[in-house]
């Protein structure tokens, strides 16, 4: 039995596939968790191999009645009064606080066969026929029309939508172009590099971010806003701690309107919201901080720019192509 998975993942796209040849699935607003179950023994996994089973003991028990040695994957969601994805409160999650719901969407694995190869189809069947249909667990439901999701989700004020290719296989740590995802608004994760100081008495002014693009981080933006007034104070002393006399950037930070800078060690991984990309391949205007993403490594975020569905049919065909020959 595996301990150890490096997850699938998707390519960003703007506009949702309208085709027969894909699944649609809600795109989540939780902790990607991949759960390895050894009948009574549990371990949850963050994206980036972190354990977190202790933070979800009630997931781990539901986990523990399945009686089968599985490896499955999902995401940690919780749900306020209204049944929405709440991820503020998932950040501060404790176990007596809301109930939390495991979302699973694929198994990989299951009593000594690996079961990466089959089409998605039959990885989901049983999955279904395994997973109790009350409880901490619970399916991320397949839908057929894409854009009526999407158009759903955009009402919902809710993420965006997944498409994930009929009859594709599980490829581990791969951004392949059989699962695609297309949000509702432009949020990315970003390492935060440093920050600028506040001239009217807030605790910073703006957390100048950036991406890891082949193997080096790239300045791409700043955030000024998003931030709760309370929490500041805390976030400084977080920066403060890794504060480093160098810029962890390889190229100039611009924008700053002539604030002070402090650089920190490129440690604290965060999600932001912003408007649009420029030619450059820098964030237009300042970027909206929405909270911390502390089950991912700095080094695994990259700048994704969202390709266009004649891209990634072009990318497909090649690839096509390259295996007939």
């Amino acid at each position: 039995m595996p301990f150890k998975v490096s997850p699938m993942l998707c390519t960003l796209t703007k506009e949702v596939p309208e085709t027969d040849n894909y699944f649609f699935e809600i795109k989540w607003d939780g902790y990607r968790i991949i759960a390895f179950v050894d009948k009574k023994k549990v371990v949850l996994h963050s994206r980036s191999g972190l354990d977190y089973s202790a933070r979800y003991p009630a997931v781990v028990e539901a986990l523990k009645e399945l009686g089968h040695q599985v490896v499955l994957d999902g995401e940690m969601v919780v749900f306020n009064e209204d049944g929405f994805p709440d991820f503020d409160a998932l950040q501060s999650y404790n176990s007596s606080d809301h109930p939390i719901s495991y979302c699973l969407f694929d198994i990989l694995w299951m009593d000594g066969n690996d079961l990466q190869q089959l089409p998605i189809e039959e990885r989901r069947k049983i999955l279904v026929s395994l997973i109790p249909k009350r409880g901490e667990l619970r399916i991320s439901e397949f839908f057929e029309d894409g854009k009526a999701l999407y158009e759903q989700m955009l009402a919902l004020n809710l993420e965006g939508v997944v498409a994930k290719k009929k009859r594709s296989h599980y490829h581990q740590g791969e951004r392949a172009d059989d699962w695609l995802k297309t949000p509702t608004k432009k949020r990315q994760e970003f390492v935060i590099g440093g920050w600028a100081e506040s001239e009217n008495g807030r605790s910073f002014k703006s957390l100048l971010f950036g991406a890891y693009k082949n193997g080096k981080l790239e300045w791409i933006g700043r955030s000024g806003g998003g931030y709760k007034l309370k929490e500041m104070p805390e976030i400084l002393k977080k920066l403060e701690k890794l504060e480093t006399d160098h810029s962890p950037f390889v190229n100039e930070v611009l924008d700053t309107k002539k604030a002070p800078v402090h650089w920190v060690k490129p440690k604290l991984v965060a999600n932001f919201e912003f408007a649009t990309w420029t030619k450059s391949g820098r964030i237009r205007k300042p970027a909206t901080f929405l909270g911390f993403r502390n089950d991912k490594k700095p080094t695994d975020v990259v700048r994704e720019v969202p390709d266009s569905l004649k891209k990634v049919k072009s990318k497909i065909s090649a690839k096509t192509k390259k295996v007939k020959k």
